[in-house]
């Protein structure tokens, strides 16, 4: 059974629900008006609040679920579809995207729980990215696709997901990790001093009015239908 919480003030959830009382309203006080860059029935595409670089997007499901894992065992068709649409167009606005997750699951009391689940692109070697998590001695699975993260038993643990070039691997957490782990990591790769990789402490506007200028055509790429046919690559058959 998947587990989902009551999003009641949450903000990621009251942003989707078009509230203007959020903390990217607060933050950018109109300019741009939002970061939605584009949504289909079950997801949205927004660019990351306080982005780590250039080309840092998120992407949510539209219910509040702990984990793609479980987003991907309800709407599996529908995430495959868009990612595999949209990175080619990713590919030639940013560069390669590595796509990053922290995966929670319920009565989660470490790991720092996330509560909405996202995920992350961003256009940041992969390779160096599994290079620290192997230095901080987590364990990993290769996974033969995204699909098959919908599989138990990641829809009810807790999880690191990395894709990069097409492969996917699941990192196994032990229970030590700081708040924004995956963030720190990442800014460590960009060489950004801690602890200005967290976005409580630097809030990157320009980077997101660059982003959000960047994209501003994709809406108009991603309108299609997907189709199964469209879903092969992420997902496998």
């Amino acid at each position: 059974m998947i587990e989902t919480m009551q999003c009641a003030g949450a903000d990621f959830c009251e942003e989707l629900s078009g509230s203007s009382d959020t903390s990217f309203a607060r933050f950018y006080e109109g300019d741009p008006p939002s970061r939605r860059i584009h949504s289909t029935e079950n997801l949205t595409l927004l660019a990351d609040m306080s982005p780590l670089v250039l080309g840092h997007l998120l992407l949510l499901p539209s219910n509040h679920h702990l984990s793609f894992a479980q987003v991907l065992s309800l709407h599996q068709e529908e995430v495959c579809g868009l990612v595999d649409d949209f990175i080619p167009l990713y590919r030639e606005t940013f560069g390669e995207p590595l796509i990053l997750e922290h995966g929670s699951s319920a009565g989660q009391e470490s790991h720092a729980c996330i509560t909405h689940a996202h995920l992350h692109f961003l256009p940041v070697d992969g390779d160096a990215v599994d290079d620290l998590l192997i230095r901080d001695d987590l364990g990993y699975r290769d996974l033969d696709s995204l699909g098959e993260l919908a599989l138990p038993p990641w829809t009810s643990s807790a999880y690191f997901l990395r894709v990069y070039r097409g492969k996917v691997r699941v990192y196994l957490p032990t229970g030590g990790q700081k708040r924004q782990y995956l963030r720190s990591i990442v800014g460590t790769v960009l060489a950004i001093e801690d602890p200005e990789w967290d976005y409580a402490v630097v809030m990157r506007k320009r980077d997101l009015r660059e982003t959000v200028r960047r994209v501003d055509y994709w809406p108009g790429k991603l309108s299609g239908d997907v189709t199964a046919a469209e879903v092969e690559l992420s997902c496998g058959e």
